[in-house]
Protein backbone atom coordinates (compact mmCIF):
# COMPACT_ATOMS: atom_id res chain seq x y z
CA UNK A 1 0.00 0.00 0.00
CA UNK A 2 2.86 2.73 0.68
CA UNK A 3 4.61 1.92 -2.34
CA UNK A 4 1.31 2.41 -4.20
CA UNK A 5 0.67 5.40 -2.62
CA UNK A 6 3.95 6.78 -3.14
CA UNK A 7 4.26 5.71 -6.81
CA UNK A 8 0.83 7.79 -7.26
CA UNK A 9 2.42 10.86 -5.46
CA UNK A 10 5.46 10.33 -8.21
CA UNK A 11 3.10 9.69 -11.00
CA UNK A 12 0.76 13.40 -9.53
CA UNK A 13 4.08 15.15 -9.20
CA UNK A 14 5.56 14.43 -12.96
CA UNK A 15 2.03 15.48 -14.35
CA UNK A 16 1.34 18.20 -12.96
CA UNK A 17 4.83 19.15 -13.90
CA UNK A 18 3.95 18.88 -17.38
CA UNK A 19 0.88 20.07 -17.01
CA UNK A 20 3.00 23.67 -15.89
CA UNK A 21 5.19 23.02 -18.89
CA UNK A 22 2.81 22.53 -21.37
CA UNK A 23 0.69 25.60 -20.04
CA UNK A 24 3.76 27.87 -20.61
CA UNK A 25 4.63 26.96 -24.07
CA UNK A 26 1.39 27.37 -25.13
CA UNK A 27 -0.41 29.75 -22.69
CA UNK A 28 -2.88 27.27 -21.78
CA UNK A 29 -3.19 23.41 -21.20
CA UNK A 30 -5.00 21.09 -23.63
CA UNK A 31 -5.70 17.75 -22.32
CA UNK A 32 -5.07 16.81 -25.72
CA UNK A 33 -1.44 17.80 -25.40
CA UNK A 34 -1.20 16.55 -21.71
CA UNK A 35 -2.20 13.24 -23.16
CA UNK A 36 -0.23 12.83 -25.75
CA UNK A 37 2.76 14.27 -23.69
CA UNK A 38 2.19 12.14 -21.17
CA UNK A 39 1.00 8.82 -22.50
CA UNK A 40 -1.50 8.55 -19.82
CA UNK A 41 -5.06 7.97 -21.17
CA UNK A 42 -8.05 10.62 -19.78
CA UNK A 43 -8.73 7.84 -17.20
CA UNK A 44 -6.12 7.56 -15.13
CA UNK A 45 -5.16 11.31 -15.41
CA UNK A 46 -9.03 12.31 -13.30
CA UNK A 47 -8.27 9.60 -11.32
CA UNK A 48 -5.45 11.21 -10.12
CA UNK A 49 -7.25 14.61 -10.50
CA UNK A 50 -10.57 15.57 -10.65
CA UNK A 51 -10.37 18.79 -12.30
CA UNK A 52 -7.85 20.32 -14.62
CA UNK A 53 -7.19 22.84 -11.68
CA UNK A 54 -6.49 20.89 -9.03
CA UNK A 55 -3.70 19.52 -11.63
CA UNK A 56 -2.66 22.67 -12.08
CA UNK A 57 -2.73 23.68 -8.54
CA UNK A 58 -0.26 20.45 -7.51
CA UNK A 59 1.94 22.13 -10.05
CA UNK A 60 3.15 24.71 -7.21
CA UNK A 61 3.68 21.97 -4.30
CA UNK A 62 5.40 19.73 -6.83
CA UNK A 63 7.90 22.16 -7.30
CA UNK A 64 8.44 22.58 -3.32
CA UNK A 65 9.19 18.75 -3.84
CA UNK A 66 11.19 19.31 -5.83
CA UNK A 67 13.47 21.43 -3.58
CA UNK A 68 12.91 19.00 -0.94
CA UNK A 69 15.23 16.78 -3.32
CA UNK A 70 17.64 19.50 -4.35
CA UNK A 71 18.46 20.37 -0.68
CA UNK A 72 19.30 16.62 0.25
CA UNK A 73 21.92 16.48 -2.18
CA UNK A 74 23.44 19.63 -0.80
CA UNK A 75 26.58 18.61 2.26
CA UNK A 76 25.91 20.35 5.48
CA UNK A 77 22.71 22.47 4.45
CA UNK A 78 21.76 22.56 7.42
CA UNK A 79 24.26 24.26 9.02
CA UNK A 80 23.96 27.06 7.41
CA UNK A 81 22.47 30.32 9.28
CA UNK A 82 19.18 31.04 9.01
CA UNK A 83 19.13 33.96 6.33
CA UNK A 84 21.06 31.63 4.06
CA UNK A 85 18.86 28.70 4.19
CA UNK A 86 15.46 31.41 3.91
CA UNK A 87 17.20 32.92 0.92
CA UNK A 88 18.32 29.92 -0.53
CA UNK A 89 14.17 28.42 -1.00
CA UNK A 90 13.18 31.96 -1.68
CA UNK A 91 15.93 31.95 -4.67
CA UNK A 92 15.21 28.54 -5.52
CA UNK A 93 11.25 29.11 -5.62
CA UNK A 94 11.85 32.35 -7.89
CA UNK A 95 13.86 30.75 -10.35
CA UNK A 96 11.68 27.47 -10.93
CA UNK A 97 8.56 30.22 -11.07
CA UNK A 98 10.77 32.10 -13.62
CA UNK A 99 10.75 29.17 -15.97
CA UNK A 100 7.02 29.18 -15.96
CA UNK A 101 6.40 32.89 -15.52
CA UNK A 102 3.22 32.63 -17.85
CA UNK A 103 1.80 30.00 -15.91
CA UNK A 104 2.57 31.31 -12.64
CA UNK A 105 1.43 34.78 -13.40
CA UNK A 106 -2.29 33.31 -15.11
CA UNK A 107 -2.65 30.73 -12.30
CA UNK A 108 -0.79 31.24 -8.82
CA UNK A 109 -3.28 34.16 -7.62
CA UNK A 110 -6.66 32.29 -8.48
CA UNK A 111 -4.88 28.46 -8.02
CA UNK A 112 -2.81 29.55 -4.61
CA UNK A 113 -3.09 32.71 -3.17
CA UNK A 114 -6.88 33.16 -3.23
CA UNK A 115 -6.67 30.06 -0.43
CA UNK A 116 -4.75 31.70 1.99
CA UNK A 117 -2.30 29.01 3.93
CA UNK A 118 -5.51 26.35 2.55
CA UNK A 119 -3.71 24.56 -0.14
CA UNK A 120 -0.85 21.93 -0.62
CA UNK A 121 1.25 24.36 -1.54
CA UNK A 122 1.36 26.26 1.94
CA UNK A 123 1.08 22.92 3.51
CA UNK A 124 4.49 21.84 1.89
CA UNK A 125 6.15 25.91 2.54
CA UNK A 126 5.21 25.66 5.92
CA UNK A 127 6.73 22.10 5.75
CA UNK A 128 10.13 23.62 4.19
CA UNK A 129 10.38 26.46 7.26
CA UNK A 130 9.13 24.32 10.17
CA UNK A 131 11.94 21.78 8.93
CA UNK A 132 14.52 24.57 8.77
CA UNK A 133 13.99 26.29 12.19
CA UNK A 134 13.40 23.31 14.42
CA UNK A 135 17.18 21.83 13.13
CA UNK A 136 18.19 25.09 13.51
CA UNK A 137 20.46 25.20 17.00
CA UNK A 138 21.44 29.30 16.81
CA UNK A 139 17.96 29.97 17.32
CA UNK A 140 17.22 32.28 20.93
CA UNK A 141 15.27 30.77 23.57
CA UNK A 142 12.84 32.97 23.23
CA UNK A 143 12.59 32.42 19.29
CA UNK A 144 12.07 28.73 20.24
CA UNK A 145 9.10 29.63 22.02
CA UNK A 146 6.88 31.39 19.10
CA UNK A 147 8.41 28.84 16.81
CA UNK A 148 5.25 26.61 16.23
CA UNK A 149 2.32 25.78 13.57
CA UNK A 150 1.09 29.29 13.67
CA UNK A 151 3.80 31.21 13.43
CA UNK A 152 5.10 28.77 9.91
CA UNK A 153 1.72 29.47 8.77
CA UNK A 154 2.06 32.80 9.28
CA UNK A 155 5.53 32.83 7.04
CA UNK A 156 4.27 31.09 4.94
CA UNK A 157 1.31 34.06 4.19
CA UNK A 158 4.16 36.74 3.88
CA UNK A 159 5.85 34.18 1.11
CA UNK A 160 2.78 34.30 -0.99
CA UNK A 161 2.61 37.82 -0.61
CA UNK A 162 5.68 37.75 -2.17
CA UNK A 163 5.31 35.86 -4.94
CA UNK A 164 2.44 37.99 -6.04
CA UNK A 165 4.77 41.16 -5.34
CA UNK A 166 7.22 39.44 -7.20
CA UNK A 167 4.54 38.89 -10.19
CA UNK A 168 3.70 42.33 -10.22
CA UNK A 169 7.28 43.69 -10.13
CA UNK A 170 8.25 45.76 -12.90
CA UNK A 171 11.29 46.79 -11.85
CA UNK A 172 14.71 46.10 -13.97
CA UNK A 173 15.92 42.50 -13.30
CA UNK A 174 13.00 42.38 -10.61
CA UNK A 175 14.94 44.47 -8.25
CA UNK A 176 12.61 45.31 -5.91
CA UNK A 177 11.96 42.29 -5.31
CA UNK A 178 15.42 40.99 -4.81
CA UNK A 179 15.89 44.23 -2.00
CA UNK A 180 12.83 42.94 -0.09
CA UNK A 181 14.06 39.20 0.19
CA UNK A 182 17.60 40.02 1.21
CA UNK A 183 15.98 42.98 3.86
CA UNK A 184 13.55 40.31 5.14
CA UNK A 185 15.85 37.15 5.43
CA UNK A 186 18.30 39.16 7.19
CA UNK A 187 15.27 40.72 9.68
CA UNK A 188 14.53 37.15 10.29
CA UNK A 189 17.95 36.04 11.34
CA UNK A 190 18.25 39.15 13.05
CA UNK A 191 15.05 38.31 15.17
CA UNK A 192 15.83 34.78 15.37
CA UNK A 193 19.20 34.94 16.63
CA UNK A 194 18.62 37.99 19.02
CA UNK A 195 19.72 37.50 22.79
CA UNK A 196 17.61 40.73 23.56
CA UNK A 197 14.44 39.54 24.64
CA UNK A 198 16.41 36.36 26.46
CA UNK A 199 18.72 38.45 28.51
CA UNK A 200 15.52 41.13 29.30
CA UNK A 201 13.83 37.99 30.52
CA UNK A 202 16.76 36.93 32.47
CA UNK A 203 17.08 40.44 34.31
CA UNK A 204 13.58 41.20 35.05
CA UNK A 205 13.61 37.56 36.73
CA UNK A 206 16.68 38.09 38.57
CA UNK A 207 14.86 41.72 39.19
CA UNK A 208 12.20 40.26 40.85
CA UNK A 209 13.77 37.63 42.79
CA UNK A 210 15.90 40.47 44.76
CA UNK A 211 13.48 42.56 44.83
CA UNK A 212 11.45 40.26 46.71
CA UNK A 213 14.36 38.64 48.94
CA UNK A 214 14.66 42.58 49.98
CA UNK A 215 11.24 43.32 50.73
CA UNK A 216 11.01 40.04 52.46
CA UNK A 217 14.26 41.06 54.50
CA UNK A 218 12.73 44.33 55.39
CA UNK A 219 9.59 42.86 56.59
Amino acid sequence: MEKKNMDQITSKIELSLLAAELYQKKGRLSMRDLINSSEMNASQIFELFPTKDALLAYAYPSMVFQYWAMIDEIDDFHRLVISEKLGNFIYTMLEMFSDHKLFVKDTFTRLVACKGVKSDFSDEVSAVYKDFLTRDGNLSITAGLVTRPLFYRWMTTQFIALIEFWIRDTSASKERTIGLVDKACSLFEDVLYSELIDKGLDFTKYLYSTLNTTFKHKL
